[in-house]
């Protein structure tokens, strides 16, 4: 907001390399928690939620896409979150036993393959986008326009792939309970 790009960039940059280290440290020591499976998404979410509105406000990126990106992420979380409460059969004490810190009845949240390409799509826009003002052409901003209508095509792909799991999910579900 205070258009201090290079550092908002360096502050990007060590965010998403610790983010990177924290998956690798936990794939390594075998730490799969399933409180763990929903916050890592959503502080990606977070970070680049609040980046990106800012950006929006300094006028680096498109006010549709960020519109778009955030509604896909609310409702993508309120999935996630709709989807624990109904394996729970929207019963449970504490947000403790919602989010299953003690290991019982575990439901981890499993991003799709898009979706982790997205979210790479979407940092890279992110970062490219910081640096334009300071470092930036006519070249460069060509290249942001271009990943920007990637992050909108797999933001699109995604959405729909989720879509089409939680159907094809509940049909199955649906075919368990007849049965």
């Amino acid at each position: 907001m205070n258009e201090m790009y290079a550092p908002a960039f360096v502050g990007l940059a060590i965010s998403g390399a610790s983010d990177w280290l924290d998956g690798y440290t936990a794939r390594k020591m075998g730490i799969n928690s399933v409180v763990g499976s929903y916050l890592d998404p959503l502080a990606d979410k977070v970070l680049i939620g609040c980046v990106a509105l800012a950006m929006v406000e300094r006028g680096l990126l498109h006010t549709g896409l960020v519109g778009f990106v955030l509604l896909r992420d609310v409702a993508l979380v309120s999935g996630a979150l709709y989807k624990r409460a109904i394996s729970l059969n929207w019963e449970w004490k504490s947000w403790s036993d919602f989010f299953n810190f003690d290991g019982i009845q575990a439901e981890k949240v499993e991003p799709l393959f898009i979706s982790k390409v997205n979210t790479f799509l979407q940092l890279v826009l992110v970062a490219g986008a910081l640096l334009q003002p300071e470092f930036g052409t006519e070249a460069t901003q060509m290249w942001i326009t271009y990943l920007s209508w990637a992050v909108a095509s797999t933001t699109a792909a995604s959405s729909v792939a989720y879509g089409a799991q939680y159907m094809r999910n509940r049909s199955i579900l649906g075919t368990e309970l007849r049965t």
